[in-house]
């Protein structure tokens, strides 16, 4: 950034804590110039600090701007090699696990959901599994999508997606999961029981407690390495022990906190809680 962008950023930071509690000073600096240079020219400013003076007084060009923040580039079995390696290494152990020990419900977070895709890919996949277990229509599945984005959030509730959207979905999945009608695709009703949506931002202290499974694909890699550091905290937190997390290809663990995790897949970047709970201080 130019000398003027660093001093917009920074006032750009202290009006976002100031008026949301939104804190941006973890997001890597490359990300959030080009978020900033995208509604410096999408609200007609001419320069980052006219934009700093819009900003200050609109209240939907804040929302905007999270928008921007927020990564909302998804799709249904995105890289579909890295859903069939968690089904096979981490869903159907575990549902098969859970149902043989009588415990009755799965957990799942699906962090950074966007619009919603992912979260469902997931939801399909527990429930082509369960088809295969018997007594599987006993275990209730739990599916959270959270996201920052509320209009991400709102595209994800009603769960209805264009004929585009849905081309990458087998077509037998495609015909038992989805209802088609004039406006598009909608999520079947037995796959969106499974799933809950809220408003959530990532380096908050996570509210989601003993889950079995995060997934959280293609959001950390926009982040710094302290909000980094702060994440993998909080997945840890979040999951019971022996749980999973997935992340996107391109990602990884990294530093000190990546002890607190312990390779499933590397390759499908699949890990395990470490049950070493001092792995790091």
């Amino acid at each position: 950034m130019q000398a003027d962008e660093e001093k917009s950023y920074d006032l750009i930071r202290r009006h976002l804590l100031k008026a949301r509690g939104f804190d941006i000073s973890g997001y890597s600096r490359s990300f959030l110039g080009r978020a900033v240079r995208k509604r410096v020219g999408r609200s007609g400013c001419r320069h980052a600090m006219e934009y700093v003076a819009l900003l200050r007084k609109s209240e939907d060009e804040i929302n905007e701007l999270i928008a921007a923040l927020s990564v909302n580039v998804t799709d249904f079995f995105r890289d579909s090699g890295a859903f069939e390696a968690l089904t096979e290494q981490v869903i159907a152990p575990l549902a098969s696990l859970k149902i043989g020990l009588c415990w009755s419900t799965l957990r799942i977070w699906s962090a950074g959901c966007a619009t919603g895709q992912e979260t469902y890919t997931i939801a399909i996949c527990v429930a082509e599994e369960l088809k295969k277990i018997e007594q599987g229509g006993d275990l209730v599945v739990r599916i959270q999508g959270t996201d920052l984005s509320r209009a991400a959030l709102n595209v994800a509730e009603r769960g209805m997606y264009s004929e585009a959207q849905v081309k990458a979905i087998p077509k037998d999945i495609l015909s038992e999961h989805f209802i088609k009608d004039d406006s598009g695709y909608q999520v079947s009703p037995g796959i969106r029981r499974m799933t809950r949506f809220s408003q959530s931002n990532l380096l908050d202290s996570p509210s989601q407690k003993f889950v079995d499974l995060i997934v959280c694909r293609n959001v950390v890699i926009y982040f710094s390495r302290p909000m980094h550091d702060v994440l993998v905290r909080n997945f840890h937190t979040a999951l019971r022990p022996g749980g999973c997390l997935m992340l996107g290809r391109t990602e990884t663990l990294m530093g000190p906190p990546r002890r607190l995790f312990e390779a499933v897949d590397h390759e499908n970047r699949i890990f395990r809680k470490s049950d070493d709970e001092h792995a790091v201080s």
